[in-house]
């Protein structure tokens, strides 16, 4: 038997905290003014301001509900493996591919690219969190496809390969640690520059 008492349904419960998270698109779901803040519990609803965020509480109560189990079914789909594919059949196009022709292949989760999948931004990101055919992301420049290929994106650090052009010292955190990804112990990136937005 479940008892709701009256200061229960009458005084309302505290909006989650803010979180800021750069974004160049997003607009304030109250005033429509750039919005630096988004809704910490269902990480969806965006705000300018805590003002505004307290003014819409009681409408976005309902839905940030809403919004935090999608993200808890999406992440676990994500995070999910899915079963390898069969050999021989590309995994982005679903085209079997016959004697003589290539496919590329990611020898940890399987995945496997004809020539016209493998270059492409969505079809050609295989299921590894952290890397594509082999290649860790943390060693690339932020890219909004970097992706585990079932659209979770990679959000750990990043140290690229300068190539001879390095990356202007501010950039980088002030002091060596260890990468969250492959663990080599390096200078990374600061958290603002490792966002693919930035990039653009």
């Amino acid at each position: 038997m479940v008892i709701i008492t009256l200061a229960a349904m009458l005084i309302p419960d505290p909006p989650h905290p803010l979180e800021e998270e750069r974004c160049g698109f997003a607009f304030c779901e109250v005033c429509n003014k750039e919005a630096p803040y988004t809704c910490s519990a269902c990480r969806t609803t965006r705000y300018c301001s805590p003002r505004c965020q307290s003014t819409n509480w009681h409408v976005h109560r309902q839905s940030c509900k809403t919004h935090q189990k999608l993200n808890e079914m999406s992440t676990r789909i994500a995070m999910s493996p899915p079963k390898r594919p069969p050999l021989g059949q590309c995994t982005g196009c679903n085209a079997k591919v016959g004697e003589g022709r290539r496919l590329a292949l990611c020898k940890d989760c399987g995945y496997q690219a004809c020539g016209s999948c493998e270059p492409h931004y969505s079809r050609g990101t295989c299921y590894c969190p952290n890397s594509n055919f082999g290649k860790k992301y943390c060693l690339m420049e932020p890219r909004w496809y970097h992706t585990n290929g079932r659209g979770r994106a990679y959000s750990g650090d990043r140290h690229p390969e300068t190539h001879g052009q390095p990356y202007p010292n501010e950039m980088y955190e002030p002091t060596k640690r260890a990468c969250d990804n492959c663990g080599l112990v390096t200078k990374v990136f600061k958290k603002e520059y490792r966002d693919p937005w930035v990039w653009h």
